[in-house]
């Protein structure tokens, strides 16, 4: 069959029904988008709920699942970022459409550098096309952004896959100890290689006396990493800049990567310190309370409700990472990962050294506490029930503390550290409607 001449563009060889499904990209773009970004909404929270029931709060698998949490939510903003300046695209095709010759300059009679401005700022059709660029790259480069943090993530579960199965079988078996570190030290300096023909776009890949043995290693390592996903967007965004500027990209997608990690954090911490600032002037907090909370809300200790009906009030204490470190059990400092290993007796006897639960001051003794799971978002913590029935009906104050009497300075410090005291981890007001 004889190929249509007017298939292709002679210049650069394209298809020209190619070309055509690039200048409507746009409505596939939207349409994805959308439906992509909702999608990405739903997905941290569910990742987060199944790493809760599977990964105790603390432990590297738990970390990794936040670390592709973040990198959802990094493409979600890729995503949100790319329908506005699509909307704007829009808006400005239609302008255009209404008014072709743009803005008229006569009318408005601008003088000076006002003048000057709308006569360089070129045309609204060129101002459609630069946003045509601008939306298709954003699109491409927030999968690029994505795929190098999730790429991360799996890199990291290599060495997680070291230090929790191959580590333990080298302690016990000391023959095998040698070879397996000399493994784990060859695949570190391996990372090292690859990482630095990253940041120098292919300095390896460009070299006589190494391209044939880094061939091998580059297409281990992009399995490890996932990077084959998004490699070859990435080539095509460093071949079309020129010059000097094309060496700062992979220092700009780590530095967009690490800041959005960074200020993801910085978020959370920010909740974190709000709340124990609440806790500690004793003002009122949704968050307190399992009937008003929200699953967004920072998680510490919970009761049923904000009016208390019967005689138990119920407390749900998040275990807070700390606990471990700060506290010991027999002469041994406690695992923060550990504490199924405990049964609920120990567990209520090493909290009466260090804990202060009291209601209006007044401490609660002899307290008994559970190993459970939060029923909403399955963090790990513990239960307890407390008897209300002695107290008058009406207004009080439930706390919960570290008491640091006695605490090395060690220890102290971890109760004070990030600018908020563990002294009082939660300071709740409720009503008792006595029975």
């Amino acid at each position: 069959m004889k190929e249509d001449k007017n298939q292709f563009d002679k210049s650069e060889k394209t298809p020209g029904w190619l070309k055509t499904i690039q200048l409507n990209s746009w409505e596939a773009e939207l349409l994805i988008s959308a439906l992509v970004l909702y999608a990405l909404f739903q997905i941290p929270d569910y990742l987060d709920k199944t790493a809760l029931q599977y990964f105790d709060r603390g432990s590297r698998m738990h970390s990794l699942f936040g670390l592709l949490e973040k990198a959802i939510k990094l493409l979600s903003f890729g995503y949100i970022l790319h329908i506005l300046v699509r909307g704007i695209w829009v808006a400005s095709v239609g302008l255009s459409y209404v008014f072709p010759k743009g803005v008229d300059q006569d009318a408005l009679k601008f003088k000076g550098n006002f003048k000057k401005e709308l006569s360089t700022s070129g045309s609204l059709v060129k101002m459609v096309l630069r946003l045509e660029e601008l939306s298709s790259i954003i699109y491409g480069i927030s999968f690029i952004f994505f795929g190098t943090l999730v790429g991360f993530g799996t890199l990291i579960f290599s060495f997680i896959f070291f230090f929790e199965f191959i580590l333990p079988y080298m302690n016990q078996n000391p023959y095998f100890a040698v070879p397996a570190f000399f493994f784990i030290l060859f695949y570190f300096l391996l990372c090292i290689i690859v990482f630095i023909d990253f940041l120098t776009n292919g300095l390896f890949r460009r070299k006589e006396w190494s391209a044939d043995w880094f061939y091998y290693v580059a297409f281990f390592f992009r399995i490890v990493t996932l990077s084959f996903l998004y490699r070859r967007s990435l080539l095509v965004l460093i071949s079309n800049t020129k010059g000097w500027k094309s060496y700062l990209i992979p220092f700009i997608v780590i530095g967009v990567t690490g800041g959005f990690v960074r200020l993801n954090n910085t978020i959370s911490d920010n909740k974190r310190y709000n709340y124990y600032q609440t806790g500690a002037s004793g003002d009122y907090n949704s968050a307190n309370y399992e009937n008003t909370r929200n699953e967004n809300d920072y998680l510490a200790t919970t009761i049923q409700s904000d009016i208390i009906n019967g005689n138990a009030l119920k407390v749900f204490l998040k275990d807070l990472g700390s606990f471990g470190g700060i506290y010991q059990f027999e002469g041994k400092k406690i695992d923060k990962t550990k504490w199924d290993l405990l049964p609920s007796d120990s567990i209520s006897q090493y909290f009466s050294k260090r804990l202060i639960v009291s209601i209006d001051d007044q401490v609660i003794e002899n307290i008994k506490w559970f190993k459970t799971q939060h029923p909403k978002n399955y963090e790990f913590g513990f239960t307890t029930f407390i008897d209300l029935s002695d107290f008058e009906g009406g207004p009080h104050f439930f706390k919960i503390g570290v008491d640091t009497t006695g605490m090395n300075s060690t220890s102290k410090s971890i109760v004070e550290k990030e600018n908020y005291s563990l002294q009082t981890i939660s300071n709740i007001y409720f009503i008792y409607d006595k029975p």
